[in-house]
């Protein structure tokens, strides 16, 4: 059973919020105010799903759904009364996964709700790739640059020093990478000594 926090500051409407998600099968860990903080909450509640009611979100409301993207990231709908393009797309920049206006309909709770969280998903999906290439490019820059230092000292040439690199972390059972790092370290120790002399 999917596991949905709801955060509203009106206690009536949140409670009417939570009776139709309990209708539809969902089960509402918790009901909180929108002013409290966020993060904690949900780390508390454990929720799958946050579900934001409000009129029209505040600066400090999406302050709070970007503290939670960074800090305990989870599918966020947003139910509001404002369907001003702008604050739509502000609300979709600060992580909001699905943004429905006019309340929640007894028909439309699932769909809304497989709406976001296939959103979330793909997001997370891309995000997750988008690390691994940056994670990847920053390697090989390291690696491109230890080769450079040894290259420059060694007089070796490129594919020598690439092995002199893989030899090194074979020997030493570490990655390429932290080698690389190493090698770098090393060189820029040397060249601050022998200027620190000069």
């Amino acid at each position: 059973m999917l596991k949905i926090m709801v955060v509203d500051d009106h206690a009536e409407r949140a409670c009417t919020l939570a009776r139709v998600l309990t209708e539809s099968g969902y089960h509402v860990v918790a009901q909180v105010a929108a002013n409290d903080y966020l993060p904690a909450r949900i780390t508390e509640a454990q929720p799958d799903v946050i579900l934001i009611d409000v009129d029209a979100p505040s600066r400090d409301t999406l302050e709070q759904v970007s503290a939670i993207h960074r800090e305990t990231p989870r599918p966020v709908i947003m139910f509001s009364n404002n369907d001003d393009r702008e604050t739509i797309a502000a609300a979709i920049a600060a992580g909001v996964s699905a943004y429905q206006v006019d309340g929640l309909a007894h028909s439309k709770v699932q769909p809304i709700i497989d709406v976001a969280i296939a959103h979330f998903q793909r997001f997370q999906k891309l995000q997750n790739e988008l690390d691994k290439a940056q994670s990847t490019l920053a390697s090989r820059k390291l690696i491109d640059r230890a080769k450079g230092v040894l290259m420059a000292q060694k007089q070796l040439t490129e594919p020598q020093a690439y092995r002199t690199l893989q030899k090194l972390a074979m020997d030493r059972k570490r990655r390429l990478v932290d080698v690389a790092r190493d090698v770098i370290e090393m060189a820029d120790l040397l060249s601050n000594k022998t200027e620190s002399h000069t």
